[in-house]
């Protein structure tokens, strides 16, 4: 590991943030924090210790080459700036990349968490090398990101389209985004686990609710009954997210991917329709799990502020 250029991804999660150590394509070290515990303190204490973290992830012997950034929600990736108070305040609204590339002194990139997931399955897992390949992540929220030929689909102001915040029902409640009846509170994992806990009688929605609960649901209706019904919401996104973007691949990732195995065939029949309107798109588990985003980071996104 002596001498060996590293190049470091960090998916900047809601809830929680990796960083891993890339050397050529191995993983060679991961380190997981809660993201509250970097967000403590005044502005230049949350890049210091997100520099740290960066920094601890780099083997003894080796040299820091690159930092890429995943980021939850709206990212301006020109300037460096993430938009998003709602689920990642911490670092909301100020140039995170311009300061923490004059703290580590080596090129700094950023972009959507759901763009370096889908860098990340697009090199090395299960959308490898597809020409249109649709990403979607069910985490704390909903990310979605479309490349084309490996190349990250952008609103015409170069702006990420936030595909987790498209109608896809009545519900009446408003997401933090000024809608109703988003896709990303119907499919998030916190929406599911929320729903989950309150079928299992208060039971406490931590990390190993969705996968208690599939153990449940054939003995138990109402378990089985919002895994259904979850089902039925991620397919109604992904039909719309289809229609618009005709991918050839779609990959599901996400700390809610862990139920992909029980709602695969509600899923499809969700997006089930008649034969002049059928998208035919492979839908696929990411094969990367919770390092899609760090990964893609690490390769793709470091790479390009190289």
């Amino acid at each position: 590991m002596n001498d060996a250029a590293v190049r470091v991804g960090v998916d900047l999660g809601g809830t929680g943030s990796r960083a891993i150590a890339v050397v050529g394509d191995e993983v060679v070290a991961a380190v997981d924090v809660p993201t509250a515990e970097l967000g403590a303190g005044p502005e230049a204490e949350r890049v210091e210790r997100l520099a740290r973290l960066i920094e601890d992830v780099v083997p003894a012997g080796a040299g820091l080459a690159a930092v890429g950034i995943g980021a939850s929600g709206p990212v301006d990736v020109e300037a460096g700036v993430i938009h998003n108070g709602a689920t990642l305040p911490w670092f909301t609204g100020f140039p995170v990349v311009d300061q923490l590339r004059g703290r580590l002194q080596v090129p700094v990139g950023i972009d959507n968490d759901a763009v370096a997931a889908a860098f990340g399955e697009h090199g090395s897992g299960a959308g490898a090398r597809s020409d249109r390949l649709l990403m979607v992540t069910l985490g704390t929220g909903v990310g979605v990101a479309m490349l084309v030929d490996g190349r990250p689909v952008r609103g015409a102001d170069g702006a990420h389209p936030e595909g987790g915040h498209i109608p896809i029902s009545s519900d009446p409640e408003r997401c933090y985004c000024g809608l109703t009846g988003c896709f990303e509170p119907a499919a998030s994992r916190s929406g599911l686990q929320q729903r989950l806990s309150e079928a299992m009688g208060g039971a406490a929605p931590g990390r190993g609710l969705i996968a208690d609960a599939m153990e449940r649901a054939p003995e138990d209706e109402r378990v089985s009954a919002v895994f259904r019904d979850y089902a039925v919401a991620v397919g109604r996104g992904l039909a719309a997210l289809h229609t618009l973007w005709q991918p050839r691949v779609t990959v599901i990732g996400g700390s809610a991917a862990i139920c992909l195995p029980l709602i695969h065939d509600d899923v499809l029949r969700a997006l089930d329709r008649s034969e002049d309107y059928r998208v035919d798109v492979d839908v696929r588990a990411a094969t990367l799990g919770d390092n899609a985003g760090a990964i893609g980071a690490a390769v793709a996104i470091a790479n390009a502020a190289s």
